[in-house]
């Protein structure tokens, strides 16, 4: 994702952090300062912020991991100040996969909780273990503070260290199962309402009546925020917003294109490149056609390769055009003429494949390309 870092890989997944996420540091300094806190006092309020996205994303890891188990893969997770976002390569097409992927983040943060309510049982005990549940019940319940500080006075004790953060990182998790199953699509709630629906009505018309519930949410949500101040929550509303109109959009698109096939769209007509001309062939034929992307051939007339926009345009920068078209092409992707338009749209916008080739019964028939596959989305006004 654009303006994000890539922090490591697991399991083979890789984590970005957004650089937003330095906005989290700044916050944190502002809470230290505006409370009168120590440097240690912020540091350990930094420490604590750092724990709730390491819960977060092992949030996100719960909807990756339980996705793989359904043939989905994640193209990477990204950490923002307003939580995390894995980037499913798409969802599962069966309703009951998709609800127990959605409800597989929340579940791990419950999992969270009850490992670290466990241990704050076996670390703490007497007056340390009603202090815990004095802060876990204030957090969690919004309680009044002046009755742990009455508890704290009585008992002599400061909830400081693991005292402190424990209570409150059990309490941030099980907020962040209520706040992630509210219904407002596409957030975790909202898929799992989603799926619901789709057991009974359809994928298509589920997803537009949980995208109209979770563009209304979002409303609220903004509505509030901004009346109340809280920042974070009128950001949140307008993402949710968002997300949702352009979920339902890609579902819309998804199921326009299980209409059609490979051969709907593919082009008879299309020139063809052999391993050795000459790179300045390509580059005539840029000038003087619409076609941007080559099948290569060798010279027994075997299709050995491709070669795209990209490529040529390395060629010029590099003054590179008495080259061989060899030097530069790259392995070709072939699809049967009856591949869905899905896997062809995936091929082409997610695993940057600018030109197909098209067979059928063993034999080359023509190709795909991505200025193809544009124009019959914009013919049949779909935004893909």
């Amino acid at each position: 994702m654009r303006g994000s870092i890539r922090l490591f890989t697991l399991w083979g997944i890789p984590v970005h952090l957004h650089w937003t996420f330095s906005l989290i540091f700044v916050y944190a300094l502002w809470i230290g300062y505006d409370n009168g806190l120590t440097p240690i006092g912020i540091a350990w309020l930094m420490g604590f912020f750092m724990a709730m996205f390491g819960c977060v994303l092992l949030h996100e890891y719960g909807h990756s991991l339980t996705a793989r188990r359904y043939g989905v893969e994640t193209r990477d997770i990204i950490l923002t100040p307003i939580g995390g976002v894995a980037r499913l390569e798409r969802m599962p097409e069966k309703p009951w996969q998709e609800f127990i992927v959605a409800i597989a983040g929340p579940m791990v943060n419950v999992v969270i909780a009850i490992v670290l309510a466990l241990l704050a049982f076996l670390i703490f005990s007497g007056e340390k273990w009603m202090i815990f549940k004095w802060i876990f019940q204030e957090q969690f319940s919004f309680g009044n503070s002046n009755e742990t500080a009455e508890v704290m006075e009585e008992t002599g004790l400061a909830p400081d260290g693991l005292l402190s953060y424990l209570p409150m990182l059990v309490a941030a998790n099980l907020w962040l199962v209520l706040f992630n199953l509210i219904p407002a699509f596409p957030m975790d709630g909202g898929r799992v309402f989603r799926a619901l629906l789709a057991m009974r009505i359809g994928r298509v018309k589920a997803t537009q009546i949980a995208t109209w519930l979770g563009q209304g949410i979002a409303v609220i949500f903004v509505v509030v925020g901004l009346w109340k101040g809280a920042f974070t929550m009128t950001l949140i509303g307008f993402f949710v917003f968002s997300t949702a109109r352009s979920e339902n959009s890609m579902v819309q698109l998804d199921a326009f294109m299980r209409q059609y096939k490979a051969r709907d769209l593919l082009r008879q007509q299309f020139s063809r490149l052999n391993v050795n001309d000459w790179m300045q062939t390509p580059v005539d034929l840029i000038k003087g056609g619409l076609e941007r992307h080559f099948l290569v051939f060798d010279l027994e007339e075997r299709l050995v390769g491709t070669l795209e926009e990209e490529q040529i345009i390395e060629a010029i920068k590099h003054r590179d055009l008495s080259a061989e078209v060899r030097q530069f092409m790259s392995p070709v992707t072939a699809v049967y003429a009856s591949e869905s338009l899905q896997y062809i749209h995936y091929l082409i916008r997610n695993q940057q494949h600018s030109i197909l080739a098209v067979i059928e019964e063993g034999q080359l028939i023509g190709v795909i390309d991505d200025i193809g596959l544009d124009n019959f989305l914009r013919i049949n006004k779909i935004k893909g």
